[in-house]
This record gives C-alpha cells, structure tokens and sequence, in this order.
C-alpha cells in the first residue's frame, strides 16, 4: 500500500507531534508507513481502519493510497 505525502506529514504532525520537520523527515516517514501497512489488506467496504501500534489513531485510504492520518473520534467523509 502506497502512502502520500499528506499522509506523512499528517502522521508527523499528529501521531508523533512534530511540527517542525523537513523533507528528509517525510521521505523517512513514508518509508516507515509502507513497511508498516505492508500487509494490511483493508477491506473494501471501509475507507479507513486503525494504524497499527497506534490505537487512538486511524488511517483513511483511496485506491489503496493512504491519503490522510486522523484521531479515532474525528469522523471521516
């Protein structure tokens, strides 16, 4: 599974608290996201499951691209 840069920097921002990062920062998040979804396999009917190893978080997914990072309780369009 793919994982975009907005994706990243929301998971920067978000999961790990960092505001202030680069773009070695994002390149090195993207790597670590796609080792981390690697065998996910979402099921088709949702558009977001959990993060694994973060349960308060969830991430949202389109054309098996992880698009965005949000907190469990945010509600998702």
């Amino acid at each position: 599974m793919k994982v975009s840069v907005h994706a990243a920097r929301r998971f920067l921002e978000r999961v790990i608290n960092k505001s202030d990062y680069n773009y070695f920062d994002v390149g090195k998040t993207i790597k670590y996201l796609e080792r981390v979804f690697k065998d996910v396999v979402p099921n088709s009917a949702n558009k977001h499951f959990a993060v694994p190893g973060f349960k308060n978080f969830k991430a949202v997914y389109c054309q098996n691209t992880i698009i965005t990072i949000v907190p469990k309780g945010k509600r998702v369009k």
